[in-house]
């Protein structure tokens, strides 16, 4: 699960960074004002990722947010990085709540 959420911030990133690009090229901003949220939800997702062996709940709620952030960013572009992370999410969710009822 850790190199889904992984590869999702990393795709995240590239297409943040691809969409504020075109949006500075084609001189409409509306993607571009909003390209920095999908950047840093790119990179919050990258921290999440990493968080995943050590604090699993926090990690969890990071990458639900940052699915959450990154399609209001960049709605459309961010649905593939965005579905990567909200599986793992979700994952982990299940997965903590699971070991407390079995304990």
């Amino acid at each position: 699960m850790r190199k889904t959420a992984i590869t999702g911030g990393v795709l995240g990133l590239i297409i943040s960074l691809l969409a504020q690009l075109f949006a500075v090229v084609d001189d409409s901003y509306t993607f571009g004002n909003f390209g920095l949220l999908g950047i840093i939800s790119g990179i919050v997702a990258i921290v999440g990722a990493s968080l995943i062996k050590r604090r699993p709940v926090l990690a969890s709620i990071l990458l639900i947010i940052t699915t959450v952030t990154g399609i209001y960013g960049l709605s459309v572009f961010y649905i593939i990085p965005g579905i990567l992370t909200l599986i793992t999410g979700i994952y982990l969710l299940f997965k903590r709540s699971n070991r407390q009822k079995t304990a």
